[in-house]
């Protein structure tokens, strides 16, 4: 898999990774409809934190803006197929101790992109950033993407609460964590 387009550039070069089904890269301004559309769906909007069904222009482009690609940890990638079609979005956070977070449209759902997509994002960046371990938490009536952790070697640390644009209050969270081995 040619993870990175990229190799032996500076980091706050143009970050592009590619799989064998899919091309990440980083998000532009003119991808707010669709994520508008991806997003701002009742099903996806309440398994995210950060974003509400409808999803309002404004908020959609902040939301790209606060995701730019700028060489480090807090951005956010556009997941899209080879002919460009954008089907979801991965991304880790800047926190000391990074999180991760990703959504697939449910038109795309079940076939394994999120997990494709979440690979190549972590091979890039765990040697590019040197991270050592990486925190995930999901929704608890979103058993989904804790089988798309699982693959991806998180393990589950426990449980907490979490709010969402989508949710009437706050609601069960299960709570992730990869730490390097060795």
């Amino acid at each position: 898999m040619d993870l990175s387009e990229e190799a032996g550039r500076t980091p706050a070069a143009p970050l592009i990774l590619r799989t064998a089904r899919l091309v990440l890269r980083p998000l532009q301004d003119a991808d707010w409809p669709e994520l508008a559309r991806i997003g701002g769906q009742r099903q996806v909007a309440r398994i995210m934190q950060s974003v509400q069904a409808p999803w309002p222009e404004p908020d959609v482009r902040a939301w790209i803006a606060r995701s730019a690609w700028r060489g480090r940890p807090g951005f956010r990638l556009a997941v899209c197929l080879p002919d460009g079609a954008l089907i979801g979005t991965v991304g880790i956070g800047p926190e000391a101790l990074p999180s991760c977070a990703f959504f697939i449209d449910p038109a795309s759902a079940g076939q394994g992109f999120a997990t494709e997509a979440m690979q190549a994002l972590l091979a890039d960046a765990i040697p590019r950033f040197a991270f050592t371990e990486i925190e995930a938490d999901h929704f608890a009536d979103n058993p989904a993407s804790g089988r798309v952790l699982l693959k991806l070697g998180f393990v589950k640390t426990g449980t907490g609460t979490g709010t969402s644009g989508a949710r009437d209050g706050p609601a069960p969270m299960v709570l992730y964590r990869w730490t390097q081995a060795g």
